[in-house]
């Protein structure tokens, strides 16, 4: 059996710039990411013949298939034919958070099975830029999904980083090493927020696809926030209010790109939040649903949390991870 172990991410600013048809026009995009405390599991293990089935695929429902090409879920499948696994074989996932909810789940999901399939099929260890680039790869160019691929190098790869899209294809991640007082003061003063619905980032991501040329001025400036953000957290004291007023005017701008980003409940949460101590935040993931997240100093966190709880939004710890993608467990 085995285990492969994968974290979600949280991406801070220059969101948007990681998707094809901005950074090949404008010479690349810049994303400040980090891996999280929370994680994918997938679990593989050789299926007895005994049984009708071929595969036996365990998720959010089950699948017992004969033929590959009739796996329902699209990325088991592609995994599966990406890497040519034509033996019998059980899968299992398990994560700590729902699906659809902003923190990259289904590259998670992705970057996770390819570990998984690469030790079950040739017992090697494939480097995380690799598995990166073709969970990349899988999603956005054989499944054609209308998204970037700063999630399945923000989960890939641990640790808070930079990631630079550049126009002929390549990827640069760069790490942003801190000490631990650094860590310790950043994860402090950030606190996350489960809005308590999910959304199809599908259709949103979709639309704001179409509309990146039209709004490359946006996101232009929302690329160069990484900058600023990168420079700042780096500092031996970081400035909490300007990480916060980062967020704030990024996420003003991310409002701009499409109407399905936000909505009158989000909007209505943010504000409260504002009101009750926080500095700035945004919404994680393509929008309209999911994890909220913001900067808030340490004597507003209690206040804050209150407010917010009114509204049935309930806190979640946010704490980096900085190992990625790795085979956890092997049992023979």
């Amino acid at each position: 059996m085995i285990i492969s172990k994968t974290p979600l991410r949280v991406s801070f600013v220059g969101g948007g710039t990681d998707i094809k048809n901005f950074y090949s026009k404008f010479n690349y995009g810049s994303v400040i990411s980090t891996s999280i405390q929370s994680y994918i599991y997938v679990i593989l293990k050789s299926r007895s013949d005994i049984f009708e089935e071929k595969y036996r695929l365990n998720y959010s429902i089950t699948e017992r298939v004969k033929d590959i090409h009739k796996i329902k879920n699209p990325i088991i499948r592609e995994c599966l034919k990406y890497m040519d696994i034509n033996e019998r074989l059980y899968m299992a996932t398990i994560s700590d958070v729902p699906a659809s909810t902003g923190l990259g789940s289904s590259s998670a999901f992705c970057v996770g099975l390819l570990n998984a399939l690469y030790k079950y099929k040739y017992n090697k260890n494939i480097s995380q830029k690799r598995l990166a680039k073709e969970a990349a790869h899988i999603e956005t160019t054989i499944l054609k999904r209308p998204m970037g691929k700063q999630d399945h190098y923000g989960s890939a790869i641990g640790g808070l980083k930079k990631i630079i899209f550049y126009d002929d294809e390549s990827v640069k991640v760069k790490k942003i090493n801190l000490n631990k007082k650094q860590i310790n003061k950043f994860e402090n003063s950030i606190q996350m927020f489960w809005t308590g619905f999910t959304r199809a980032s599908e259709s949103v991501l979709k639309n704001q696809v179409k509309n990146n040329i039209k709004n490359s001025k946006f996101l232009i400036h929302i690329r160069n926030f990484c900058n600023n953000f990168e420079k700042n957290i780096s500092k031996n004291n970081i400035d909490i209010n300007l990480n916060g007023k980062i967020l704030n005017d990024s996420w003003a701008l991310k409002k701009k790109l499409s109407n399905n980003i936000s909505n009158t409940l989000i909007d209505k949460i943010y504000t409260k939040a504002i009101q009750s101590g926080a500095i700035g935040g945004k919404i994680l993931g393509a929008g309209n649903g999911g994890f909220l997240m913001f900067f808030v100093e340490e004597k507003n966190k209690t206040k804050l949390k209150k407010s917010l709880k009114k509204l049935k939004v309930n806190s979640f710890t946010f704490k980096i991870d900085n190992t990625g993608t790795k085979v956890y467990k092997i049992i023979d």
